[in-house]
Protein backbone atom coordinates (compact mmCIF):
# COMPACT_ATOMS: atom_id res chain seq x y z
CA UNK A 1 0.00 0.00 0.00
CA UNK A 2 1.08 3.49 -0.90
CA UNK A 3 0.32 5.38 2.38
CA UNK A 4 0.77 8.79 2.69
CA UNK A 5 1.60 10.22 6.54
CA UNK A 6 0.26 13.56 7.10
CA UNK A 7 -1.32 15.26 9.21
CA UNK A 8 -4.87 13.62 9.06
CA UNK A 9 -6.29 15.95 11.47
CA UNK A 10 -5.93 18.34 9.86
CA UNK A 11 -7.54 16.74 6.70
CA UNK A 12 -10.44 15.98 8.83
CA UNK A 13 -10.97 18.99 9.71
CA UNK A 14 -10.52 20.80 6.45
CA UNK A 15 -13.00 18.03 5.11
CA UNK A 16 -15.57 18.46 7.67
CA UNK A 17 -15.86 22.65 7.69
CA UNK A 18 -19.12 24.20 6.54
CA UNK A 19 -20.92 20.61 6.86
CA UNK A 20 -23.29 22.38 9.28
CA UNK A 21 -24.17 25.09 6.83
CA UNK A 22 -25.53 22.04 4.42
CA UNK A 23 -28.74 22.37 3.34
CA UNK A 24 -30.34 22.23 -0.19
CA UNK A 25 -27.96 24.95 -1.03
CA UNK A 26 -24.72 23.23 -0.70
CA UNK A 27 -22.40 24.58 -2.76
CA UNK A 28 -18.84 25.31 -2.69
CA UNK A 29 -15.81 23.88 -5.11
CA UNK A 30 -18.27 22.78 -7.49
CA UNK A 31 -20.36 20.94 -5.52
CA UNK A 32 -23.39 21.55 -7.34
CA UNK A 33 -26.13 24.39 -7.46
CA UNK A 34 -28.49 22.16 -9.41
CA UNK A 35 -30.45 22.68 -5.77
CA UNK A 36 -29.66 25.96 -4.13
CA UNK A 37 -31.85 27.79 -1.91
CA UNK A 38 -34.33 30.09 -3.68
CA UNK A 39 -34.38 27.90 -6.50
CA UNK A 40 -38.22 27.22 -6.46
CA UNK A 41 -39.23 24.59 -8.77
CA UNK A 42 -36.04 23.49 -10.22
CA UNK A 43 -35.34 20.10 -9.92
CA UNK A 44 -32.40 18.83 -7.37
CA UNK A 45 -29.73 18.38 -10.17
CA UNK A 46 -29.77 20.59 -13.27
CA UNK A 47 -27.41 19.07 -15.41
CA UNK A 48 -25.95 15.68 -15.63
CA UNK A 49 -22.12 16.76 -13.59
CA UNK A 50 -21.81 19.71 -11.77
CA UNK A 51 -18.53 19.09 -11.36
CA UNK A 52 -16.01 19.13 -14.04
CA UNK A 53 -14.23 16.39 -14.22
CA UNK A 54 -12.92 13.34 -16.11
CA UNK A 55 -16.36 11.25 -15.24
CA UNK A 56 -18.68 13.76 -17.10
CA UNK A 57 -17.75 11.45 -20.05
CA UNK A 58 -19.70 8.63 -18.25
CA UNK A 59 -22.32 10.89 -16.64
CA UNK A 60 -23.66 12.51 -20.51
CA UNK A 61 -24.19 9.34 -22.09
CA UNK A 62 -25.99 7.89 -18.52
CA UNK A 63 -28.46 10.95 -18.69
CA UNK A 64 -28.87 11.30 -22.40
CA UNK A 65 -28.31 8.26 -24.22
CA UNK A 66 -29.53 5.62 -21.28
CA UNK A 67 -32.08 7.04 -18.96
CA UNK A 68 -33.49 9.96 -20.99
CA UNK A 69 -35.71 6.93 -22.67
CA UNK A 70 -36.81 5.05 -19.69
CA UNK A 71 -37.77 8.39 -18.53
CA UNK A 72 -39.83 8.96 -21.35
CA UNK A 73 -41.09 5.78 -21.50
CA UNK A 74 -42.60 6.73 -18.18
CA UNK A 75 -44.14 10.02 -19.08
CA UNK A 76 -47.38 10.92 -17.94
CA UNK A 77 -47.40 7.94 -15.05
CA UNK A 78 -46.32 8.06 -11.25
CA UNK A 79 -43.02 6.68 -12.31
CA UNK A 80 -41.78 9.53 -14.51
CA UNK A 81 -40.92 12.14 -11.40
CA UNK A 82 -38.75 9.53 -9.27
CA UNK A 83 -37.17 7.60 -12.06
CA UNK A 84 -36.08 11.38 -13.21
CA UNK A 85 -35.04 12.34 -10.18
CA UNK A 86 -33.29 9.10 -8.56
CA UNK A 87 -31.73 8.80 -11.91
CA UNK A 88 -30.07 12.25 -12.02
CA UNK A 89 -29.35 11.53 -8.52
CA UNK A 90 -27.41 9.00 -8.87
CA UNK A 91 -25.92 9.96 -11.77
CA UNK A 92 -25.20 13.68 -10.92
CA UNK A 93 -24.67 13.47 -6.86
CA UNK A 94 -22.77 10.09 -6.84
CA UNK A 95 -20.26 10.44 -9.66
CA UNK A 96 -19.51 14.13 -8.38
CA UNK A 97 -18.33 12.85 -5.53
CA UNK A 98 -15.83 11.03 -7.76
CA UNK A 99 -14.91 13.52 -9.86
CA UNK A 100 -14.15 15.60 -6.98
CA UNK A 101 -11.37 13.55 -6.45
CA UNK A 102 -10.73 12.74 -9.82
CA UNK A 103 -10.24 16.41 -11.10
CA UNK A 104 -6.85 16.96 -8.96
CA UNK A 105 -5.49 13.65 -9.89
CA UNK A 106 -2.32 13.77 -12.06
CA UNK A 107 -1.00 10.34 -12.84
CA UNK A 108 2.02 11.86 -13.73
CA UNK A 109 3.08 13.01 -10.10
CA UNK A 110 0.91 10.79 -8.13
CA UNK A 111 4.02 8.59 -7.36
CA UNK A 112 6.15 11.37 -6.46
CA UNK A 113 3.77 13.94 -4.81
CA UNK A 114 0.62 11.69 -3.66
CA UNK A 115 0.02 14.06 -0.82
CA UNK A 116 -1.61 16.84 -3.45
CA UNK A 117 -4.74 14.27 -4.17
CA UNK A 118 -5.92 14.23 -1.04
CA UNK A 119 -4.86 17.79 0.43
CA UNK A 120 -6.49 19.24 -3.26
CA UNK A 121 -9.14 16.98 -3.59
CA UNK A 122 -10.68 17.74 0.67
CA UNK A 123 -12.63 21.01 -0.46
CA UNK A 124 -14.90 18.96 -3.25
CA UNK A 125 -15.05 16.09 -1.64
CA UNK A 126 -16.51 17.90 1.10
CA UNK A 127 -18.84 19.80 -0.96
CA UNK A 128 -19.88 17.29 -3.10
CA UNK A 129 -20.63 15.22 0.02
CA UNK A 130 -23.08 17.73 1.29
CA UNK A 131 -24.68 18.18 -1.83
CA UNK A 132 -25.75 14.73 -1.73
CA UNK A 133 -27.04 14.66 2.23
CA UNK A 134 -28.90 17.62 1.10
CA UNK A 135 -30.41 16.07 -1.96
CA UNK A 136 -30.95 12.54 -0.79
CA UNK A 137 -34.48 13.34 1.16
CA UNK A 138 -35.77 14.94 -1.92
CA UNK A 139 -34.89 11.98 -4.28
CA UNK A 140 -36.36 9.91 -1.32
CA UNK A 141 -39.78 11.85 -1.28
CA UNK A 142 -40.27 11.82 -4.79
CA UNK A 143 -41.09 8.32 -4.32
CA UNK A 144 -44.23 9.34 -2.65
CA UNK A 145 -45.35 11.47 -4.89
CA UNK A 146 -43.53 14.84 -4.08
CA UNK A 147 -41.82 16.98 -6.65
CA UNK A 148 -38.04 16.57 -7.52
CA UNK A 149 -37.66 20.29 -6.32
CA UNK A 150 -35.48 22.18 -3.43
CA UNK A 151 -39.02 24.07 -2.64
CA UNK A 152 -40.57 22.49 0.15
CA UNK A 153 -42.26 25.96 0.57
CA UNK A 154 -45.25 24.82 -0.50
CA UNK A 155 -46.07 21.58 1.97
CA UNK A 156 -47.10 21.20 5.10
CA UNK A 157 -43.54 20.29 6.74
CA UNK A 158 -40.03 21.58 5.57
CA UNK A 159 -38.67 18.02 6.08
CA UNK A 160 -38.87 16.17 2.72
CA UNK A 161 -38.94 13.02 4.50
CA UNK A 162 -42.03 13.46 6.02
CA UNK A 163 -43.44 12.30 2.56
CA UNK A 164 -42.99 8.99 3.50
CA UNK A 165 -44.87 9.10 6.23
CA UNK A 166 -47.95 5.99 6.06
CA UNK A 167 -45.92 4.19 3.03
CA UNK A 168 -44.27 1.50 3.59
CA UNK A 169 -40.72 3.56 2.89
CA UNK A 170 -41.43 5.26 6.35
CA UNK A 171 -38.61 2.98 7.89
CA UNK A 172 -36.15 4.73 5.72
CA UNK A 173 -37.14 8.18 6.95
CA UNK A 174 -37.40 6.73 10.23
CA UNK A 175 -33.52 5.33 10.26
CA UNK A 176 -32.07 8.27 7.98
CA UNK A 177 -33.74 11.56 9.68
CA UNK A 178 -31.52 11.39 13.05
CA UNK A 179 -28.65 11.12 10.62
CA UNK A 180 -29.56 14.27 8.10
CA UNK A 181 -30.48 16.27 11.08
CA UNK A 182 -26.77 15.69 12.38
CA UNK A 183 -25.66 16.32 8.86
CA UNK A 184 -27.43 19.75 9.34
CA UNK A 185 -25.70 21.10 12.49
CA UNK A 186 -28.59 19.30 14.99
CA UNK A 187 -27.48 17.69 18.15
CA UNK A 188 -24.79 18.54 20.19
CA UNK A 189 -20.89 18.29 18.93
CA UNK A 190 -19.23 18.97 15.54
CA UNK A 191 -20.85 17.89 12.52
CA UNK A 192 -19.43 14.61 11.04
CA UNK A 193 -16.37 14.31 8.79
CA UNK A 194 -17.43 13.38 5.22
CA UNK A 195 -16.39 9.57 5.57
CA UNK A 196 -18.10 9.12 8.79
CA UNK A 197 -21.35 10.83 7.67
CA UNK A 198 -21.43 8.34 3.83
CA UNK A 199 -21.00 5.90 6.71
CA UNK A 200 -23.63 6.92 8.41
CA UNK A 201 -26.09 7.20 5.85
CA UNK A 202 -25.08 4.02 4.12
CA UNK A 203 -25.87 2.18 7.63
CA UNK A 204 -29.38 3.83 7.71
CA UNK A 205 -30.16 3.71 4.41
CA UNK A 206 -29.42 -0.08 4.34
CA UNK A 207 -31.22 -0.88 7.71
CA UNK A 208 -34.07 1.04 7.02
CA UNK A 209 -34.23 -0.38 3.83
CA UNK A 210 -33.89 -4.38 5.38
CA UNK A 211 -36.98 -2.97 7.65
CA UNK A 212 -39.12 -2.63 4.38
CA UNK A 213 -38.25 -5.62 2.43
CA UNK A 214 -39.22 -7.46 5.91
CA UNK A 215 -42.41 -6.17 6.15
CA UNK A 216 -42.65 -6.79 2.33
CA UNK A 217 -42.63 -10.62 2.31
CA UNK A 218 -44.32 -10.75 -1.21
CA UNK A 219 -41.95 -8.72 -3.16
CA UNK A 220 -43.74 -6.51 -4.09
CA UNK A 221 -41.59 -3.69 -3.63
CA UNK A 222 -38.00 -5.49 -4.05
CA UNK A 223 -39.72 -7.38 -7.51
CA UNK A 224 -40.53 -4.57 -9.37
CA UNK A 225 -39.12 -3.23 -12.00
CA UNK A 226 -37.24 -0.41 -11.85
CA UNK A 227 -39.07 0.37 -8.27
CA UNK A 228 -36.37 -2.39 -7.05
CA UNK A 229 -33.87 -1.50 -9.27
CA UNK A 230 -33.72 2.18 -7.73
CA UNK A 231 -33.61 1.13 -4.19
CA UNK A 232 -31.41 -1.37 -4.33
CA UNK A 233 -29.03 1.16 -6.54
CA UNK A 234 -29.28 3.69 -4.06
CA UNK A 235 -28.11 1.56 -1.56
CA UNK A 236 -25.01 0.16 -3.10
CA UNK A 237 -24.07 3.31 -4.11
CA UNK A 238 -23.99 5.10 -0.73
CA UNK A 239 -22.42 1.74 0.74
CA UNK A 240 -19.49 2.06 -1.90
CA UNK A 241 -19.10 5.83 -1.25
CA UNK A 242 -18.61 5.23 2.21
CA UNK A 243 -15.73 3.12 1.76
CA UNK A 244 -14.00 6.09 -1.05
CA UNK A 245 -14.30 8.22 2.08
CA UNK A 246 -12.59 6.29 4.77
CA UNK A 247 -9.97 5.56 1.68
CA UNK A 248 -9.81 8.75 0.95
CA UNK A 249 -9.65 10.34 4.55
CA UNK A 250 -6.94 7.95 5.37
CA UNK A 251 -4.60 9.10 2.25
CA UNK A 252 -4.18 5.66 1.12
CA UNK A 253 -3.96 5.64 -3.28
CA UNK A 254 -4.06 2.04 -3.48
CA UNK A 255 -7.76 1.74 -1.52
CA UNK A 256 -8.71 5.09 -3.02
CA UNK A 257 -8.27 3.63 -6.87
CA UNK A 258 -9.80 0.11 -6.04
CA UNK A 259 -12.85 2.37 -3.76
CA UNK A 260 -13.59 4.70 -7.01
CA UNK A 261 -13.52 2.24 -9.00
CA UNK A 262 -15.77 -0.66 -7.32
CA UNK A 263 -17.93 2.50 -7.02
CA UNK A 264 -18.33 3.25 -10.76
CA UNK A 265 -18.24 -0.36 -11.77
CA UNK A 266 -21.37 -1.49 -9.25
CA UNK A 267 -23.51 2.22 -10.44
CA UNK A 268 -23.25 1.55 -14.27
CA UNK A 269 -24.57 -2.36 -13.13
CA UNK A 270 -27.40 -0.75 -11.28
CA UNK A 271 -28.49 1.59 -13.69
CA UNK A 272 -27.83 -0.67 -16.65
CA UNK A 273 -29.49 -4.03 -15.12
CA UNK A 274 -31.39 -3.08 -12.32
CA UNK A 275 -33.19 0.04 -13.24
CA UNK A 276 -32.69 -0.25 -16.84
CA UNK A 277 -34.87 -3.29 -16.29
CA UNK A 278 -32.40 -5.76 -18.09
CA UNK A 279 -32.43 -7.92 -15.65
CA UNK A 280 -35.86 -8.14 -14.68
CA UNK A 281 -36.08 -9.24 -18.16
CA UNK A 282 -33.79 -11.45 -18.31
CA UNK A 283 -35.06 -13.34 -14.82
CA UNK A 284 -38.45 -13.12 -16.12
CA UNK A 285 -37.01 -15.52 -19.43
CA UNK A 286 -35.89 -17.91 -17.22
CA UNK A 287 -32.87 -18.12 -20.03
CA UNK A 288 -29.73 -16.54 -17.79
CA UNK A 289 -27.76 -13.54 -18.00
CA UNK A 290 -27.40 -13.64 -21.99
CA UNK A 291 -27.03 -9.56 -21.70
CA UNK A 292 -26.81 -8.67 -18.30
CA UNK A 293 -23.09 -10.96 -18.26
CA UNK A 294 -21.57 -8.87 -21.39
CA UNK A 295 -22.62 -5.73 -19.91
CA UNK A 296 -20.42 -6.81 -16.14
CA UNK A 297 -17.86 -7.26 -18.39
CA UNK A 298 -17.97 -3.87 -20.27
CA UNK A 299 -18.61 -1.94 -17.37
CA UNK A 300 -15.53 -3.81 -15.12
CA UNK A 301 -13.09 -2.79 -18.07
CA UNK A 302 -14.15 0.73 -18.08
CA UNK A 303 -14.32 1.16 -13.98
CA UNK A 304 -10.95 -0.88 -14.26
CA UNK A 305 -9.10 2.08 -15.92
CA UNK A 306 -9.60 3.43 -12.37
CA UNK A 307 -7.90 0.86 -10.54
CA UNK A 308 -4.34 -0.52 -9.58
CA UNK A 309 -3.30 2.72 -7.83
CA UNK A 310 -4.62 4.98 -11.43
CA UNK A 311 -1.86 3.15 -13.34
CA UNK A 312 -4.62 2.51 -16.36
CA UNK A 313 -5.92 6.28 -16.39
CA UNK A 314 -6.01 7.03 -19.86
CA UNK A 315 -4.42 10.27 -20.99
CA UNK A 316 -7.36 11.23 -23.39
CA UNK A 317 -10.28 10.23 -20.77
CA UNK A 318 -12.71 7.80 -20.60
CA UNK A 319 -15.00 8.78 -23.80
CA UNK A 320 -13.77 5.84 -26.36
CA UNK A 321 -14.68 2.98 -23.66
CA UNK A 322 -17.50 4.97 -22.81
CA UNK A 323 -18.77 5.08 -26.43
CA UNK A 324 -17.90 1.42 -26.95
CA UNK A 325 -20.23 0.09 -23.65
CA UNK A 326 -22.98 2.69 -23.81
CA UNK A 327 -23.46 3.31 -28.10
CA UNK A 328 -24.60 -0.22 -28.47
CA UNK A 329 -26.78 -0.06 -25.67
CA UNK A 330 -28.21 2.97 -26.57
CA UNK A 331 -28.83 2.48 -30.49
CA UNK A 332 -29.56 -1.53 -30.18
CA UNK A 333 -31.70 -2.00 -26.85
CA UNK A 334 -33.43 0.87 -25.54
CA UNK A 335 -36.28 1.37 -28.29
CA UNK A 336 -37.47 -2.06 -27.96
CA UNK A 337 -37.73 -1.43 -24.15
CA UNK A 338 -38.96 2.45 -24.31
CA UNK A 339 -41.92 1.14 -26.57
CA UNK A 340 -42.37 -1.72 -23.78
CA UNK A 341 -41.99 0.71 -21.07
CA UNK A 342 -44.67 3.03 -22.16
CA UNK A 343 -46.83 0.34 -23.44
CA UNK A 344 -46.87 -1.55 -20.24
CA UNK A 345 -47.42 1.93 -17.64
CA UNK A 346 -50.52 2.48 -20.21
CA UNK A 347 -52.92 0.86 -18.12
CA UNK A 348 -51.85 2.04 -14.93
CA UNK A 349 -53.61 4.08 -12.17
CA UNK A 350 -56.25 4.34 -14.72
CA UNK A 351 -60.02 5.02 -12.93
CA UNK A 352 -58.24 5.03 -9.24
CA UNK A 353 -58.02 7.35 -6.39
CA UNK A 354 -54.55 5.90 -5.24
CA UNK A 355 -51.95 9.16 -4.65
CA UNK A 356 -48.12 8.71 -3.95
CA UNK A 357 -46.22 5.77 -3.42
CA UNK A 358 -49.81 3.52 -3.49
CA UNK A 359 -49.56 4.94 -7.36
CA UNK A 360 -46.21 4.46 -8.28
CA UNK A 361 -47.05 0.92 -7.11
CA UNK A 362 -50.03 0.61 -9.14
CA UNK A 363 -48.63 2.20 -11.98
CA UNK A 364 -46.04 -0.53 -12.19
CA UNK A 365 -48.48 -3.65 -11.88
CA UNK A 366 -49.36 -3.38 -15.66
CA UNK A 367 -45.41 -3.12 -16.50
CA UNK A 368 -44.40 -6.08 -14.52
CA UNK A 369 -47.33 -7.82 -16.28
CA UNK A 370 -45.73 -7.06 -19.87
CA UNK A 371 -42.01 -7.46 -18.84
CA UNK A 372 -43.32 -10.73 -17.32
CA UNK A 373 -44.52 -12.58 -20.52
CA UNK A 374 -43.83 -13.99 -23.27
CA UNK A 375 -43.37 -12.04 -26.96
CA UNK A 376 -42.08 -8.83 -28.03
CA UNK A 377 -44.20 -6.31 -26.18
CA UNK A 378 -47.21 -6.18 -28.57
CA UNK A 379 -44.92 -6.83 -31.92
CA UNK A 380 -46.59 -10.67 -32.42
CA UNK A 381 -45.31 -14.31 -31.02
CA UNK A 382 -41.92 -12.76 -30.93
CA UNK A 383 -38.77 -14.38 -31.31
CA UNK A 384 -38.75 -16.86 -28.63
CA UNK A 385 -41.72 -16.68 -26.80
CA UNK A 386 -39.96 -14.91 -23.57
CA UNK A 387 -39.65 -11.21 -22.68
CA UNK A 388 -36.20 -12.08 -24.08
CA UNK A 389 -37.81 -10.55 -27.40
CA UNK A 390 -38.08 -7.38 -26.29
CA UNK A 391 -34.18 -7.03 -26.44
CA UNK A 392 -33.09 -9.42 -28.96
CA UNK A 393 -35.41 -8.54 -31.67
CA UNK A 394 -33.44 -5.44 -32.46
CA UNK A 395 -30.17 -7.15 -32.99
CA UNK A 396 -32.30 -10.07 -35.36
CA UNK A 397 -33.82 -7.21 -37.25
CA UNK A 398 -30.67 -5.36 -38.03
CA UNK A 399 -29.45 -8.87 -39.24
CA UNK A 400 -32.32 -9.85 -41.42
CA UNK A 401 -32.12 -6.31 -43.01
CA UNK A 402 -28.94 -6.96 -44.17
CA UNK A 403 -26.83 -5.13 -41.74
CA UNK A 404 -23.65 -5.71 -39.60
CA UNK A 405 -24.55 -6.33 -36.35
CA UNK A 406 -24.64 -3.46 -34.38
CA UNK A 407 -22.63 -4.84 -31.67
CA UNK A 408 -19.46 -5.92 -33.28
CA UNK A 409 -16.37 -4.64 -31.67
CA UNK A 410 -17.85 -3.39 -28.55
CA UNK A 411 -18.05 -5.00 -24.92
CA UNK A 412 -21.40 -7.12 -25.85
CA UNK A 413 -19.81 -8.74 -29.21
CA UNK A 414 -20.61 -12.02 -27.52
CA UNK A 415 -24.39 -11.40 -28.03
CA UNK A 416 -23.55 -11.09 -32.05
CA UNK A 417 -23.20 -14.96 -32.24
CA UNK A 418 -26.46 -15.24 -30.64
CA UNK A 419 -28.67 -12.87 -32.99
CA UNK A 420 -27.07 -14.19 -35.85
CA UNK A 421 -27.95 -17.79 -34.74
CA UNK A 422 -31.74 -17.27 -34.42
CA UNK A 423 -31.30 -14.98 -37.40
CA UNK A 424 -30.63 -18.28 -39.40
CA UNK A 425 -33.04 -20.28 -37.97
CA UNK A 426 -35.89 -18.00 -38.97
CA UNK A 427 -34.03 -18.19 -42.36
CA UNK A 428 -34.77 -21.52 -42.75
CA UNK A 429 -37.45 -22.36 -41.23
CA UNK A 430 -40.23 -19.60 -39.27
CA UNK A 431 -41.37 -22.30 -37.11
CA UNK A 432 -38.18 -23.26 -35.72
CA UNK A 433 -37.51 -23.99 -31.76
CA UNK A 434 -35.68 -20.33 -31.84
CA UNK A 435 -36.23 -21.07 -27.77
CA UNK A 436 -33.96 -24.06 -27.57
CA UNK A 437 -31.76 -22.69 -30.25
CA UNK A 438 -31.17 -20.25 -27.64
CA UNK A 439 -30.80 -22.15 -25.00
CA UNK A 440 -28.08 -23.93 -26.80
CA UNK A 441 -26.14 -20.52 -27.81
CA UNK A 442 -26.26 -20.46 -23.85
CA UNK A 443 -24.60 -23.21 -23.10
CA UNK A 444 -21.97 -22.48 -25.37
CA UNK A 445 -21.55 -18.87 -23.95
CA UNK A 446 -21.35 -20.10 -20.65
CA UNK A 447 -20.11 -23.62 -20.23
CA UNK A 448 -23.45 -25.85 -20.31
CA UNK A 449 -24.13 -24.36 -16.64
CA UNK A 450 -27.60 -23.08 -17.83
CA UNK A 451 -29.69 -25.97 -17.09
CA UNK A 452 -32.39 -26.85 -20.33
Amino acid sequence: MNKVFLNKGLLALTLSAGLVLTGCGGSGGGGGGGSSAGAGEEPVTSSYSEVDGPLDAVQQPLSEQLLAPIVAGTAGTPLEVPVSCVSSFVVTDVLDILDSVLVNLDPDTLQSDPAALFTGSAAGFQAAVTELAADLPIVLASLAGESCSSDNSGGESSDPLAALAGTPLAPLADALAPVLAMANGGGSGEPPTPSVLLTMLSEAFSDGLQTILAQDPSGQISGAPVLGGLLTTLDTALSDLAATGVALESMDTDATSTALSVTLENLLNGLLIDVVPIGFIEEQAGQGTIISSQIKAGTAALAGLLGGNFGSLPGGGFENPVEDLFGPLSDTFLAGLQSALTDGLAGGGGGSNAVGFDALLEALAPLQALLSAGGSAGTGDGLTGTPLDILLTPLVTALDGGGACPLAGSPLDPLCSVATSLSDALAQDGDADLLGALQDLLGSLFGGLIPA
